[in-house]
């Protein structure tokens, strides 16, 4: 038989084969059969014992067994091996080229598989399974015998024209799997689609490049009542409200001839016949040279915008005046509750004043009684020409006279009522000062002892914090009915992080005044409201219960701090710390002074307003001893008279409360109508740093009563020294 005739039946079932698998790979709808089948009409074809497809791992480093025949149970779809270049299938594999081994046992360029000699297998060809585009081959396609043996190249020919069918059939699944997942992918994009249309509170609706309506939701026409073709007809012009019909249609007529967007609002016709308010808009969709391909339009309804807005118009128009009225009424409580505070401030002083009134009476009685004395002794040796005693009798009338006009300062400044004015003082000046006034407050049975040991000051309004020292005092006498002791003291505090607890005090140095008392003390729900206003423990008509919460809030208001301790039978105890100031403090107390030659006039014109006569004749003595030209008048209509008979006036000296209607203040303004330079002194018998009006200018200044002629002499050359 010659070699052709050999050929002919191995050349049929090659063909065979091919023809079968081209059948297969076109009608199966399942890859892995195609494959399988594969394997087995190759097998076949060849006459060899295996045969199988092998393809990469998603890892991109192993190859499985995907298909196969001939083999062990546990191979096919199980068995893995590395996409190593040392194996003989990673080599096919990478080189992208038929691998042939004749006879494996000779075989000295790769490795084998270890299931490879477990099969027994002795010759073997691998051909890659090569995918369009360039991308990595899907596998590889093997066929193996059990004995050794040539695969001559016909054999790789077909191997070859097998893997590149087979790499076909795969490559129509793997475009099948993408127009799957691309229906798939379309289809769940419509649905979301239809949903989020479905969703969205506008209604959608579109038109061609010249304005015609050409689709509407399906909701528009359930919303009017229209049926499809009535609504593309004229689109929502139809349901307009006739007021808005041509406006909408010219803005419209606009849009699509200058392809500007379209917005507009206006009533719309619902289902039933009532209007509502709707937004409609639309955007042109342009192509590359800027025409208009089609419009996208939305419908909005906005009936609750549009109320509300309508509501919030209506509410602007009454705001100003509700905001006048709410301003007013404002006013009217501030000024109610301060009006109040103040009275309630007020009532504690006067409360305390009241405390003070027999105690002073007396002592006033023993001031005046000494200072009468003293000029009728003084009368009597003038009248016996015995002179060589008056000094000393001058000098007891002054120094009674001193007393009597500290203690009313005093008593004036703590009753007056008048705005707060914080002032750097030092309050080891200020307890002495007070220390007469507390112990006629507080009276015989109680022993009174001041301990002043802190040097420097304070910043805070002295007759609040002389208010406040008074009324512990009350407070401690009341606490004693049967007598004790009562101390107050000053001292130094270092405030240091951690503060005990309820303190909430920067850190620094603080000046403290405690007042402690030897009385009945508190218990402790007492002592945790006692600086509550309004509570306290005296009876009906006794006491308001606001000093205490008044000299806390007073304290907090200077920058302090206010601690209270106290145990039932052994007394109480209240400190009051104020941060300590570093500037010098005000000097508050009444002090005379020496002697000396008085300051003489330069030829001033000095005008004289007093209605106390022998206070006037005092002055005027006084400063026509002194050099200078003093008019003078009762009250300040007589003053104006004077005023327009002089030719100028360097001074202006007036007591403020002055009778006939015309006040000291009111007279300085209206003298200074005429002139305009004129400096004032202001003579008074009440509060030393008595406030001024608004019209008080700075060359105002304030002397109070009584005064020595030292003081009143200097203040008026130093005034009219003044630039």
């Amino acid at each position: 038989m010659t070699e052709s005739h050999k050929l002919q039946p191995a050349l049929l079932r090659r063909l065979n084969a091919l023809a079968q698998f081209g059948e297969l790979a076109l009608k199966s709808p399942s890859l892995d059969e195609i494959l399988q089948q594969a394997c087995g009409l190759v097998r076949d074809a060849l006459n060899t014992d295996f045969a199988k497809i092998m393809m990469l791992c998603d890892d991109g480093r192993s190859l499985q067994v995907r298909a196969g025949v001939g083999w062990q149970s546990h191979v096919v779809g199980q068995l893995k091996v590395p996409s190593d270049p040392g194996l003989s299938e990673g080599y096919a594999f990478h080189s992208k080229n038929p691998v042939i081994s004749a006879d494996v046992s000779l075989e000295k360029r790769f490795r084998y598989a270890p299931f490879l000699l477990e099969h027994g297998v002795q010759a073997l060809a691998n051909v890659p399974i090569l995918v369009v585009d360039g991308k990595s081959p899907f596998g590889i396609f093997e066929v193996a015998s059990k004995t050794p043996r040539a695969f001559p190249p016909r054999d790789v020919y077909f191997l070859r024209t097998y893997a590149n069918f087979i790499a076909g059939a795969v490559e129509r699944f793997r475009a099948l799997d993408e127009i799957k997942a691309s229906e798939l992918a379309l289809r769940s994009s419509e649905e979301h689609f239809r949903v989020a249309v479905e969703l969205n509170p506008q209604i959608i609706w579109t038109a061609d490049a010249k304005g015609g309506v050409t689709s509407f939701d399906q909701r528009w026409l359930q919303l009017t009542g229209l049926t499809r073709d009535q609504a593309l007809e004229s689109g929502w012009l139809q349901v307009c409200h006739r007021d808005y019909k041509q406006q909408m249609a010219d803005a419209w007529a606009h849009s699509v001839q200058t392809k500007a967007p379209y917005d507009v609002s206006a009533p719309l016709r619902k289902n039933g016949d009532e209007y509502g308010w709707f937004r409609i808009r639309a955007f042109p969709q342009l192509d590359g040279q800027g025409e208009c391909l089609q419009w996208y339009g939305t419908i909005e309804d906005i009936e609750e915008r549009v109320r509300l807005e309508s509501a919030l118009r209506d509410w602007n128009e009454t705001l100003e005046e509700r905001v006048v009225e709410r301003t007013l009424a404002l006013v009217k409580e501030q000024g109610e509750r301060e009006a109040t505070e103040e009275k309630l401030r007020q009532s504690q002083k006067m409360e305390a004043v009241g405390q003070l009134t027999g105690g002073l009476a007396h002592d006033f009685n023993n001031m005046l009684a000494g200072t009468l004395g003293s000029l009728e002794l003084m009368q009597l040796r003038l009248s016996q020409g015995k002179v060589d005693k008056l000094p000393s009798y001058i000098d007891l009338a002054k120094s009674t006279v001193q007393r009597a006009a500290a203690l009313t300062h005093r008593l004036l400044a703590f009753s007056r009522q008048q705005t707060l004015e914080p002032k750097v003082i030092h309050p080891n000046k200020l307890v002495a000062g007070l220390e007469d006034l507390l112990r006629r407050t507080v009276g015989p049975g109680i022993e009174l002892e001041t301990l002043l040991s802190a040097n420097g000051s304070i910043l805070c309004d002295p007759n609040q914090l002389e208010n406040a020292i008074l009324n512990l005092a009350i407070n401690a006498r009341d606490a004693m009915p049967n007598g004790g002791s009562l101390s107050i003291k000053t001292s130094h505090a270092k405030v240091e992080r951690p503060l005990p607890r309820g303190q909430d005090l920067p850190d620094g140095d603080y000046i403290s005044i405690t007042v402690t008392d030897s009385g009945t003390g508190m218990t402790r729900e007492v002592m945790e409201r006692a600086f509550d206003p309004f509570f306290t423990t005296k009876q009906s008509g006794e006491g308001t219960g606001l000093g205490l919460s008044m000299i806390y809030g007073f304290v907090q208001q200077s920058g302090g701090h206010t601690q209270i301790s106290s145990q039932m039978g052994s007394g109480t105890s209240i400190v009051l710390n104020f941060p300590m100031h570093r500037i010098a403090a005000d000097d508050i107390s009444f002090q005379s002074r020496t002697s000396k030659p008085l300051p003489r006039a330069t030829g001033e014109t000095v005008l004289l307003v007093d209605d106390e006569l022998v206070v006037r004749q005092v002055m005027i003595e006084l400063l026509t001893d002194l050099g200078y030209t003093v008019p003078e008048a009762i009250d300040g209509r007589s003053a104006l008279s004077r005023a327009e008979k002089l030719e100028h006036i360097d001074l202006l000296v007036t007591d403020i409360g002055l009778p006939g209607g015309l006040d000291g203040q009111q007279l300085a303004a209206l003298l200074r109508v005429r002139h305009p330079q004129l400096k004032v002194l202001f003579i008074t018998g009440f509060a030393k740093n008595l406030q001024l009006n608004e019209n008080a200018k700075p060359a105002t200044h304030v002397l109070a009563k009584p005064f020595s002629i030292n003081d009143f002499s200097e203040r008026i050359r130093a005034i009219l020294g003044a630039d």
